[in-house]
């Protein structure tokens, strides 16, 4: 038993618990961190899960639903967090810290990173929530009703989630802001997030792009640009692509796989790029009153193919205009050819302004849906019905 003492001293020891540990009730827990430009200074937003039994209403902030919303007016956001403890009464913990919301005065004044330089030092900051700029006040958008979930920021961090259905949304982790920064020498993109009305309601959407150039937002793309650059950037993997004919006429290919390719060179002193992209999906509408044949199928391949082009056409024109490559072309030249890129490298962005580009789409359909019919068809011919076998079937 002696001999057991010492052993059962040094479990006690191991068993300490955390040198930082803080009680639950004692901590506000931050799902999102909004940041806006005032005069010389910063004014930052924290939407704070409420306690439940917790009093309507706070010093310095709004309280609403189960989240409350807490600023003040500091130079850093160190300053920022330690003095809003003086509001919140708490320590702050961001451990569950999900959005962080950027207004477009401040991105367009400050260098981006600079200005969030905590948020890859801390370690209580999550390096995987999602960085939005927006047109309003940050607190706009976490006072704005939701529609599933019970705090704005847990509904943004949710819906970004699913962006792989929609192929105009790029969505960007913190770390992954960093990364692209570092790959394209201070240039980068996030997304916006703006106030929309659905029907009588106000809802948050993403409405567009901005775009960084030199830790800088410079410009904006649109919804149909942003899809441009998601295909620019190989990131499309899902969605849909439609194309319209006439006001009643279209149809959709539903996105299964797709994938770009990208081969920059340089010829004298003109950039010229050669792009390749494979898009492969299924019907998932024909609002046409054509037959799902081979000959309509070879035709709406090659409509889709010129709508995919479309979109990457409008957005590198917006880029090139800004002279911001955030497109790959200048990191794939510099992987290819490092001694080339290091001989244009001083002139890249009046090289980028004006590059040719060569399109080389591909698209096949692999499924044409449950009925190769239209519901529209082709007037003088024979309609297939297979509804008809219900009636055999039910009896109606």
């Amino acid at each position: 038993m002696r001999k057991a003492i010492p052993f059962l001293l040094l479990i006690q020891l191991l068993l300490t618990g955390c040198w930082d540990y803080q009680e639950f009730e004692e901590s506000a827990f931050v799902q999102g961190v909004g940041i806006d430009k005032e005069g010389k200074r910063i004014k930052v937003y924290t939407e704070i899960t409420k306690p439940s039994g917790g009093q309507e209403g706070s010093a310095g902030g709004q309280s609403s639903g189960q989240h409350v919303i807490l600023e003040i007016k500091a130079d850093t956001l160190i300053e920022a967090f330690r003095g809003l403890i003086r509001t919140a009464k708490r320590r702050l913990d961001f451990t569950h810290t999900q959005i962080f919301i950027i207004s477009e005065n401040l991105a367009k004044d400050v260098d981006i990173p600079v200005e969030l330089d905590l948020i890859r030092r801390d370690t209580m900051l999550r390096l995987n929530s999602y960085l939005f700029i927006t047109d309003k006040d940050p607190t706009e958008i976490f006072n704005t009703p939701t529609l599933y979930k019970s705090l704005t920021s847990n509904e943004l961090a949710s819906v970004i989630e699913h962006t792989k259905f929609i192929t105009e949304y790029l969505p960007v982790y913190n770390y992954e802001f960093y990364r692209f920064l570092t790959d394209h020498h201070n240039n980068a993109y996030i997304p916006i997030i703006s106030i929309q009305k659905a029907g009588k309601q106000k809802v948050t959407a993403i409405t567009g792009t901005a775009v960084i150039k030199d830790n800088k937002m410079v410009g904006k793309l649109n919804k149909k640009e942003s899809a441009g650059l998601n295909w620019l950037l190989d990131y499309v993997k899902g969605g849909s692509v439609s194309v319209e004919i006439d006001p009643q006429s279209r149809f959709s290919l539903e996105v299964t796989d797709a994938k770009t390719k990208i081969k920059p060179y340089i010829e004298g002193n003109q950039l010229k790029v050669d792009i390749h992209t494979k898009v492969v999906g299924t019907f998932a509408d024909n609002v046409t009153q054509r037959t799902l044949n081979k000959a309509f199928k070879k035709d709406a391949e090659s409509k889709i193919a010129k709508e995919v082009e479309k979109l990457m056409r409008s957005s590198l024109k917006k880029l090139q205009g800004l002279q911001t490559d955030i497109t790959d072309f200048e990191l794939n030249l510099r992987r290819r050819d490092p001694k080339e890129w290091q001989r244009v490298k001083s002139d890249w962005d009046e090289l980028y302004a004006n590059a040719e580009v060569n399109y080389d789409i591909d698209v096949t359909f692999i499924h044409r849906g449950m009925n190769n019919e239209s519901w529209f068809p082709e007037q003088g011919k024979p309609t297939y019905n297979p509804y008809r076998y219900l009636k055999l079937l039910f009896g109606r």
